[in-house]
């Protein structure tokens, strides 16, 4: 660990104007990855998660809360899926004022946090539900593919 990974936790104390992670998130990140920038960030959230790997999907929201990306809360579990729905003022101004919002980043970090817990393949995909202000982030593994 870095002494940037040892010092982040002094971070979550500091206050950051969502502009100024709007600006970066939805203006800088997507010019500098260009049309491909959707599926840089789901691989961006995997690599986030295997920096930051928690203990259970139970601990997934606090982590959601604290990096500012919105309140996370699991709708339901089958043998090989989770459902989370992601909401907060964020996520709907993304949905009200972005053409098309991408959430790949969240679906990405969920997806690699659920493969290390089960060790198998994990995939993540996202439902934007823009009338109701909500993301449906699905992970689903199979498993008979270990990881």
């Amino acid at each position: 660990m870095n002494k940037y990974e040892e010092n982040l936790g002094k971070l979550k104390e500091l206050e950051v104007s969502a502009y100024a992670y709007e600006l970066i998130r939805e203006i800088v990140l997507p010019d500098m990855l260009g049309q491909d920038h959707t599926d840089m960030m789901y691989w961006a959230g995997k690599h986030l998660a295997r920096k930051f790997p928690l203990e259970s999907w139970n601990d997934i929201p606090a982590f959601f809360h604290d990096a500012g990306w919105g309140t996370l809360t699991m709708v339901y579990s089958k043998k090989q899926e989770l459902e989370f729905e992601l909401e907060g003022p964020l996520v709907s101004n993304r949905l009200k004022f972005q053409k098309e919002p991408c959430f790949q980043l969240e679906a990405g970090f969920i997806a690699e946090q659920i493969q290390l817990m089960n060790e198998h393949i994990a995939e993540s995909y996202e439902q934007v539900k823009k009338r109701a202000e909500k993301v449906v982030l699905t992970v689903k593994w199979d498993l008979q593919d270990p990881s």
